[in-house]
């Protein structure tokens, strides 16, 4: 049986650094401008600090967050959490009740728009950064009332997540076609993966 580990994005509770510049007029003199506690949902970090920030040259305010923590209530961690758990099949009930067992409550609804934001950032290309190692691998999970064939993508410079897609690793064919696309735009030199031979004639395809 296959094992994938997948690298979620980390959450602090405190912020490590001060903000370079203004982000209204890229002014580099900041004056810390105020504090506030706010309580997140995140299965591991509920109380963040976050530092309010006054530019001394545009007098524009602004919010400095803790790395995996922005504008919305719930952590980046958990919306990219809840938007996997409905790639690999699991219903939006479902991702609510998976939550709750660690203590965090989201809604149907919260389940769908993380899903639907992951979907849009995908989309726009703001998540399709260059790729220099990218690690393949086959998994199986249930999903739909029955087991189906999955196809990880990992990014194994910063161990994320790159692309999941329910591909049967013993059909080269469906190998390549996944691959194809994420070769062209990650700019993918390197592919780590298990001694499949399928993995191996799919890569010299692709060169």
């Amino acid at each position: 049986m296959s094992i994938v580990v997948l690298k979620l994005p980390d959450v602090k509770a405190k912020i490590e650094d001060r903000p370079s510049q203004c982000p209204s007029c890229k002014g580099e003199i900041l004056q810390r401008w105020g504090s506030e506690g706010r309580v997140i949902r995140d299965p591991q970090v509920r109380m963040v600090q976050i530092y309010r920030y006054r530019c001394c040259r545009c007098r524009h305010t602004f919010r400095h967050y803790p790395d995996g923590v922005g504008q919305a209530q719930q952590s980046q961690r958990l919306r990219q959490l809840a938007a996997l758990c409905w790639a690999l099949g699991v219903s939006y009930r479902g991702i609510a009740a998976v939550f709750a067992v660690f203590g965090v409550g989201i809604s149907r609804m919260t389940a769908w728009q993380d899903a639907q934001e992951q979907a849009r950032l995908l989309k726009s290309g703001r998540m399709w950064k260059p790729v220099r190692v990218l690690g393949l691998d086959g998994a199986y999970v249930c999903a739909w009332g029955e087991v189906r064939p999955v196809l990880v993508a990992v990014d194994l410079g910063e161990g994320k997540s790159i692309a999941i897609g329910y591909v049967n690793e013993y059909n080269p064919q469906a190998v390549r076609r996944f691959l194809e696309l994420l070769v062209k735009r990650l700019g993918v030199s390197v592919i780590v993966t298990d001694d499949l031979v399928h993995y191996k004639t799919v890569a010299d395809k692709l060169d």
